[in-house]
C-alpha cells in the first residue's frame, strides 16, 4: 500500500466490527433525528435516515476494498456538492415550483440536501474514522452535539424545556423531568465512548461503560445542589447586611444592576420592560445586575436598571441571564395602571461616602421587612397610610436564594407557608401588600418630611455627599417651576425626574466604577450609565431640595410580557432598583426614571408555558396543569420496570442455561465427540475464574502455560486435537477421556481456592470468553 493510503492524521486502523459499525449506525440516526425533526419534513427525516444507512454501509465497503483516501474524499466531495447545490436549484427554481407544487419542491429539496448531500458528508465522515482515530474524536462530537443541541433550550432552569419530552413526561405523571435529563446525560457519555471503539474486547468495552457511569453519577452527586433553579450566587443587586461599608473591586462578580422601562410617567412610578416603545432590565444569578430600559422617544420616557452587590452598588453589568428566580401566586385580580409590578427587596438609605446602602441600625427603613418568616408572621413598622393603599394577597415561591425576601410593592405582612416542592422551591410565604390606590395627582400639595420625624431622622433621608453640584443642579432644573408648585415636594421630584429621563442615556457600556464618586462622575459627566446611576443620582437630587428619598431594589415585571393568569413568572434579568419619595400622610412611594434614550435590545416575552407550569407546581399540582389534560395518563412505570426485571432476570438464566448445558453434555454426548464436550468443559471452568487463552496463543502453548496448575491439562489437549485432527479413529476412547477430564478437575479444585471456585460458578458469562 502506498503512502498515499494512510491518512494526515494518522496511521491506517483495521476495519471495524460489523456490531460496532451497526451501533454506529444507530447512533448517526440517533444524532440525525435529533437535530433534524425540528427543522425538517417527515420526507427529510426519512431521506436522512436512509443516508445514514448507506452512508455506513457504503464506508465500510471502502474500507474492506481498501479504497484510496483520495477516492474516498472525492466520492463524498462530489456527493455532498451534487445533493447540496440540487437542493438550491429546486428550490429557486420557479418552473420546478410550477411543476411540483409548494409541497413537492419542499420534499424534493429535502431529499436532495438531507438524503444525497448527508449520504455524501457522512460517508466520508465515515470513511475517515476507520482509518483514523483521531477523526473518531468529530464522530463522537456529533453525537453529543445532537443531544446539546436538543437540550439546550433547558438552560437558565427552563424546566419547560425541550417542550415536547416534559410535556410528555408531566403528562404521564413524572413531576420531576431531572432525573431523565441526567439519564439522558449519561447515555450521551456512553454514546460518546460507543463512537471510539473499534474492536476492543466486550470485557474492556463494558468495563469503560462502567467507569464512565461511575464518574458520571459521582460528578453528579459532587454537583448537587438541593434545590434545581437556585443560583450558586444570592441576586445582583442585594446588600448583604453588615457587609455594606465595603467598597466592591471592579472585577467582582457579584455587582451590577438591572433596568426596566415603560413609557408611562406619573408620581407612582414605572418601569420595566417594553416591546416597540420599552425595553429593561438585566441580571442573573451570578450575583450581577442587569440592564434597563430602553424605548423609541416617540412614546415617551423609557426606564433604567439597578443593583448593587451588598458592598457598592456599582459594577460591570452582566450578561443577559433569564433565570427563574421566583413565582408570584395572586390571590386576587389586580391590574397595575402602569403595566409595572415592583418586587421590592431590601431599600438603601444610608450614605456611605460615595452612595447609597442598607442602613443597619434597626433605626431606620422599619417599614421594610428583611427576615424571613418560620413559626410565625412577620410584620412591617409604620409607613404606609392604609386609606390611600389597596391590599393586595399573593403568594412568592422563590427558585432562588434572596438574602431578604421579595415582596410586591410595600409589604405589611409576611407569613410561613408549607413548601409545596422543596426540591424546586428555596422557600414559600404569604404576603399581604399594599398598592397606590389614590390618583398621584391628588398628592399634590404634600411635604415630603413628616412633622413627627426628629432631626436625626431628617438628616438620615436627606444626607447627601458633600458636593455644592447637586444642590446647583437642582436648583436649575428647579428654575423655571411653576410658581403655584413653588413648595411642592412632589412636583420638584417629578420636575427632576423629567430632567433625568430627557437628559439621561440608558447603557451598560458606561459604569463609571473607576470614578472616586460614580454618581457624581454619571451626573455631571456623560449622564450615561444604568438603574444604579439614575437612582442614586435622582435620590441626591431629591434629597438637595429636602426630600426625603431612598434607593430600593428588587425586581420590575412587565405584565404585558405575561400570560394574564394569576401567576407570575419573576426572571433574573428583571432586576432593578428605583427611587423611593417620602409623602407626608400618604408613606413611601415608587418613584422610578425612565430615560428616553437607551441603546439596549428588547428583551423576551415570559415563556407563558414555563410560568404556567411553574404556577401549577406551586400550588401543589406536581404535573404542573397537565393532569387536566384530556390525553394525560399516568405511565405505567411500574408495570415497565417489572417486565424489565423478567427480561433481565430470563437473560440471566438463559446464560446459565447455556453455561451448565455445556457442563452437562459432556456426559449425554457420544463417544466420538466425548473428547470436544471434555474439553469445553475444562476450558469454561478456567475461565469462570478468569484464565482464557490469549489472542494468537496456541492450545498447546496455552496447555504448557497451564502445568502448574493443572499437569494433566496438556495430555487433554493432545487427546482433544488428535481427535479433532484426525478423524473419528484417532479418537481416545471415551473411558480414557473422562480420565483425563476426571483428573485435570480434581487438579483444577487441588490449584484454585475455593473463594474462586465459587465466584466462578456464579459467573454467568464466563464461557463467552472461551477461544
Amino acid at each position: 500500500m502506498s503512502r498515499g493510503d494512510v491518512t494526515a492524521s494518522g496511521p491506517e486502523l483495521g476495519a471495524e466490527a460489523i456490531p460496532v459499525q451497526i451501533v454506529k449506525a444507530i447512533v448517526y440516526l440517533g444524532a440525525g433525528w435529533l437535530m433534524l425533526a425540528p427543522l425538517a419534513t417527515s420526507v427529510g427525516i426519512g431521506a436522512a435516515g436512509g443516508a445514514v444507512v448507506v452512508g455506513c454501509a457504503l464506508a465500510a465497503v471502502a474500507v474492506r476494498k481498501r479504497l484510496r483516501p483520495r477516492a474516498a474524499l472525492l466520492l463524498g466531495a462530489v456527493a455532498f456538492l451534487a445533493g447540496w447545490l440540487s437542493s438550491l436549484f429546486v428550490r429557486e427554481s420557479p418552473a420546478i415550483a410550477g411543476a411540483l407544487g409548494v409541497e413537492g419542491t419542499v420534499w424534493t429539496s429535502d431529499v436532495l440536501f438531507f438524503g444525497v448531500a448527508l449520504l455524501g458528508a457522512l460517508f466520508t465522515v465515515r470513511y475517515l474514522a476507520q482509518r483514523s482515530r483521531v477523526v473518531s474524536v468529530l464522530e463522537a462530537a456529533i453525537a453529543v452535539f445532537s443531544v446539546v443541541y436538543t437540550f439546550a433550550s433547558h438552560r437558565y432552569c427552563q424546566l419547560n424545556q425541550p417542550r415536547d419530552l416534559v410535556d410528555w413526561l408531566l403528562e404521564n405523571g413524572v413531576s420531576d423531568p431531572q432525573p431523565v435529563l441526567y439519564g439522558i446525560g449519561t447515555a450521551v457519555m456512553l454514546l460518546a465512548i460507543v463512537m471510539f471503539m473499534r474492536r476492543q474486547s466486550a470485557w474492556k468495552t463494558l468495563f469503560s461503560m462502567v467507569v464512565a457511569v461511575g464518574v458520571g453519577v459521582g460528578v453528579f452527586f459532587f454537583i448537587e445542589s438541593d434545590n434545581l433553579c437556585d443560583a450558586s450566587k444570592p441576586p445582583p443587586w442585594a446588600q448583604k447586611m453588615g457587609d455594606d461599608d465595603k467598597e466592591a473591586k471592579p472585577d467582582e462578580d457579584e455587582d451590577g444592576q438591572g433596568g426596566k422601562g415603560d413609557k408611562d410617567d406619573d408620581a407612582d412610578g414605572k418601569g420595566g420592560e417594553g416591546d416597540q416603545d420599552g425595553k429593561g432590565g438585566k441580571g442573573d444569578k451570578d450575583g450581577k445586575g442587569g440592564k434597563g430600559g430602553k424605548g423609541d422617544s416617540q412614546d415617551g420616557p423609557q426606564g433604567g436598571g439597578g443593583g448593587g452587590d451588598g458592598q457598592s452598588p456599582y459594577g460591570k453589568p452582566p450578561p443577559d441571564s433569564p433565570r427563574p428566580v421566583a413565582v408570584v401566586a395572586f390571590h386576587d385580580d389586580y391590574e397595575s395602571k402602569e403595566g409595572i409590578l415592583y418586587f421590592r427587596q431590601q431599600v438603601q438609605s444610608r450614605f456611605d461616602a460615595t452612595h447609597l446602602s442598607v442602613d443597619n441600625s434597626g433605626k431606620y427603613d422599619r417599614d421594610v421587612i428583611t427576615t424571613y418568616p418560620t413559626t410565625a408572621p412577620v410584620l412591617a413598622g409604620e409607613g404606609e397610610n392604609p386609606d390611600l393603599f389597596t391590599t393586595l394577597p399573593t403568594s412568592v415561591y422563590l427558585l432562588a436564594d434572596h438574602p431578604q425576601p421579595i415582596s410586591l410593592a410595600q409589604a405589611r405582612e409576611l407569613r410561613p407557608l408549607d413548601n409545596p416542592n422543596p426540591e424546586l422551591f428555596v422557600a414559600a410565604y404569604d404576603v399581604t401588600s399594599y398598592v397606590l390606590s389614590e390618583d398621584p395627582s391628588r398628592l399634590l400639595g404634600r411635604t415630603s418630611a413628616s412633622p413627627g420625624w426628629d432631626a436625626a431622622t431628617r438628616a438620615h433621608y436627606t444626607e447627601i455627599p458633600d458636593d455644592p453640584r447637586y444642590a446647583a443642579l437642582a436648583n436649575e432644573i428647579l428654575r423655571d417651576i411653576d410658581l403655584r408648585f413653588y413648595d411642592d415636594d412632589l412636583m420638584k421630584a417629578l420636575l427632576i425626574k423629567e430632567w433625568l429621563e430627557k437628559s439621561g442615556y440608558y447603557t451598560l457600556k458606561e459604569t463609571h466604577v473607576d470614578a472616586t464618586d460614580p454618581t457624581a462622575d454619571f451626573l455631571f459627566g456623560s449622564l450615561r450609565g444604568y438603574c444604579v446611576h439614575f437612582a442614586n443620582a435622582a435620590v441626591f437630587l431629591f434629597r438637595s431640595q429636602g426630600i426625603a428619598s431612598r434607593v430600593a431594589v428588587g425586581y420590575a415585571v412587565d405584565t404585558r410580557k405575561r400570560s394574564g393568569g394569576s401567576n407570575l413568572l419573576i426572571l433574573g434579568n428583571m432586576a432593578h432598583a428605583w427611587p423611593e419619595i417620602h409623602l407626608d400622610g400618604v408613606g413611601w412611594i415608587t418613584f422610578d426614571v425612565y430615560p428616553e434614550q437607551s441603546d439596549e435590545p428588547p428583551q423576551q416575552i415570559v415563556d407563558q408555558s414555563l410560568e404556567s407550569m411553574l404556577g401549577e407546581i406551586a400550588r401543589k399540582d406536581p404535573t404542573g396543569g397537565r393532569a387536566d389534560d384530556p390525553d394525560a395518563s399516568p405511565f405505567p412505570f411500574g408495570l415497565l420496570l417489572i417486565i424489565l426485571a423478567c427480561c433481565a432476570a430470563a437473560f440471566v438464566v438463559g446464560l446459565y442455561g447455556i453455561k451448565w448445558g455445556r457442563r452437562i453434555a459432556l456426559h449425554l454426548s457420544g463417544g466420538s465427540e466425548k473428547h470436544r464436550w471434555a474439553m469445553r468443559a475444562v476450558l469454561d471452568a478456567f475461565a469462570d475464574v478468569g484464565v482464557v487463552r490469549q489472542p494468537g496463543e496456541t492450545r498447546e502453548a496455552f496447555a504448557r502455560r497451564l502445568t502448574t496448575v493443572a499437569p494433566s491439562f496438556d495430555a487433554l489437549t493432545m487427546t482433544h486435537l488428535r481427535a479433532a485432527l484426525g478423524g473419528p479413529r484417532a479418537a481416545a476412547a471415551p473411558a480414557d477421556v473422562r480420565a483425563l477430564y476426571g483428573r485435570v478437575r480434581a487438579e483444577y479444585r487441588r490449584a484454585i481456592p475455593i473463594h474462586r471456585r465459587l465466584a466462578g460458578a456464579l459467573n454467568p458469562i464466563g464461557w463467552l470468553w472461551v477461544r
